[in-house]
């Protein structure tokens, strides 16, 4: 175990999450000296502070006590799951359009928001037309991830310039714990069949997601993101 190299990453999240010293020991309930120990090498928290540090940097236990995030064991598992995930939804909808003796066209959702990703796909033929949403995450790793108390998920349509709500997750009325906005929405699942979405304009391209996140001080953020279709669809 390295207490220099942990020292050196408790100093940097805390730097990146805008604390001070005095700050992070009082969310932690230790001393401010205790924190200037740890970030200068001469000792290590006990488990119970590593859990707290683990929920308050949204890092992992294993994580801390490397002193490193784990970058290159994400990034190449990051490699397989999208592909596992595609495949998974193309199953789906199989399964669901199973009595449907038409061809259909699958196309990965797109999601154009920098603070997000998402998992979805389109299946579509002159007939039908379903949509599939999924693992809402935030990822913009340049700002802090807010935390909220409730969340609301709605997805839209755009036709002819109004807003037309086709399915919503989650209501800002349902408060609870305060949390990173990613884990409000672990379980957010949009699946919509027999949906016109509207090939006859701008080719299926007027889905997007509005996400209400309610703060623990009352503020609400809002959140677009646009959604296209990586392929145009039929009629």
């Amino acid at each position: 175990m390295n207490q220099e190299k942990i020292g050196k990453f408790i100093y940097d999240l805390r730097k990146k999450y805008n604390l001070t010293q005095a700050e992070l020991a009082n969310r932690l309930c230790v001393t401010a000296q205790a924190v200037s120990k740890w970030e200068n090498g001469r000792g290590v928290p006990d488990i119970e502070l590593l859990k707290k540090l683990s929920e308050e940097f949204n890092v992992s236990i294993k994580e801390l006590i490397e002193g490193e995030k784990e970058i290159k064991k994400r990034n190449k598992i990051f490699i397989f799951i999208p592909l596992l995930v595609i495949v998974i939804f193309i199953v789906i909808f199989v399964l669901i359009l199973k009595n449907n003796n038409d061809s259909f066209i699958f196309s990965s959702l797109v999601c154009e928001n920098d603070s997000f990703s998402i998992n979805g796909v389109i299946a579509y033929n002159d007939k039908k037309k379903s949509v599939y949403i999924s693992n809402i995450n935030y990822c913009n790793e340049d700002v802090v991830e807010p935390k909220a108390v409730a969340v609301e998920c709605i997805l839209y349509e755009i036709i002819d310039g109004k807003e037309i709500e086709i399915a919503k997750y989650g209501s800002l009325d349902d408060v609870n714990d305060n949390e990173y906005i990613s884990r409000k929405l672990r379980d957010v699942e949009f699946n919509i069949d027999d949906y016109n979405c509207g090939c006859n304009s701008n080719a299926c391209n007027n889905l997007y997601i509005k996400i209400k996140a309610l703060s623990i001080d009352s503020n609400v953020i809002t959140y677009d993101i646009p959604i296209s279709v990586d392929k145009t669809c039929s009629n």
